[in-house]
């Protein structure tokens, strides 16, 4: 008796198009003391942006 042939398909998960998106930089000039701090903030949100999309993108994705 022979087996069933299985065949394995390869699935492509769908990744939300909001998380390809780069991340903007903030471009701000720092002229004041007030500035550097708006800027750090700024650069803040935008690295911790990105790093909650790598996040959701390793849920997507699985462990390797």
């Amino acid at each position: 008796m022979c087996s069933p042939k299985i065949e394995y398909v390869p699935v492509k998960p769908e990744v939300p198009a909001d998380l390809l998106r780069p991340v903007p930089i903030s471009a701000r000039k720092a002229e004041t003391y007030r500035d550097l701090a708006v800027l750090a903030t700024e650069h803040l949100n935008s690295a911790q942006t990105a790093n909650a999309k790598i996040a959701a993108l390793a849920v997507i994705f699985g462990p390797q």
